[in-house]
């Protein structure tokens, strides 16, 4: 088999049985110059980035002797820059969808509205777990990074207890309380991390983030 890094032949991982054994075997790895993660991942042509985060697909991925890979990197700030506009991209439409559940609950469709809602909810639990991973990976303490003299994190506490009264309403069929957390708690919040994000943003870039030694 033949894999490229960044467009660089190396031929050492002929061996390699599966993706899994290059992705995470350490194979790769060795190869990748320090500061540096993988972007994209084309094999024989077809684009697999997922086999990045899915490890059990990626011990499904069979590799012959013909099998092409092409492996394409980026800098850990590239990676954290595109999470974060992302993340902001996402709490946009997730706004979007709070005016529409509001919306919806105060004319009188109260199930439908909140369907819609429930879906956006599954991407907010995305959302915290991208903040998650931008923590570890760059070692934020997010309890002493602060933003309009308040620590994220205790931006993060007021999002759960917000999220833990939604399911409350939910659970009680209260839609029009639910409407009023919705429209007056959660979306207060919301609009609150996309500037959280924009401040992280700048402070990252300029290496003024507070890091665990």
């Amino acid at each position: 088999m033949k894999l490229y890094i960044d467009g660089n032949l190396n031929d050492s991982v002929s061996n390699a049985g599966s993706m899994h054994d290059i992705l995470f075997g350490g194979s790769v790895k060795s190869f990748i110059p320090e500061g540096k993660v993988i972007k994209s991942i084309v094999i024989n042509g077809t684009q697999y980035d997922d086999l990045m985060m899915n490890a059990d697909k990626s011990k499904a991925f069979k590799l012959g002797n013909t099998d092409e890979i092409k492996i394409t990197t980026m800098s850990q700030l590239e990676l954290v820059n595109g999470s974060l506009s992302a993340a902001i991209t996402f709490l946009n439409e997730f706004k979007a969808g709070i005016v529409k559940t509001t919306d919806e609950i105060r004319w009188g469709n109260s199930v439908g509205g909140f369907k819609d809602f429930s879906a956006y909810l599954s991407g907010l639990t995305m959302f915290i777990q991208i903040m998650e991973k931008i923590s570890q990976f760059l070692k934020i303490d997010y309890n002493n990074l602060v933003y309009d003299g308040k620590s994220v994190q205790s931006y993060f506490n007021d999002l759960e207890k917000i999220l833990s009264s939604v399911l409350s309403t939910q659970v009680e069929q209260d839609y029009v309380l639910l409407a009023d957390i919705v429209e007056f708690e959660l979306k207060p919040n919301i609009e609150m991390f996309e500037n959280i994000l924009k401040d992280m943003s700048v402070k990252i870039n300029n290496n003024q983030v507070p890091v665990i030694k």
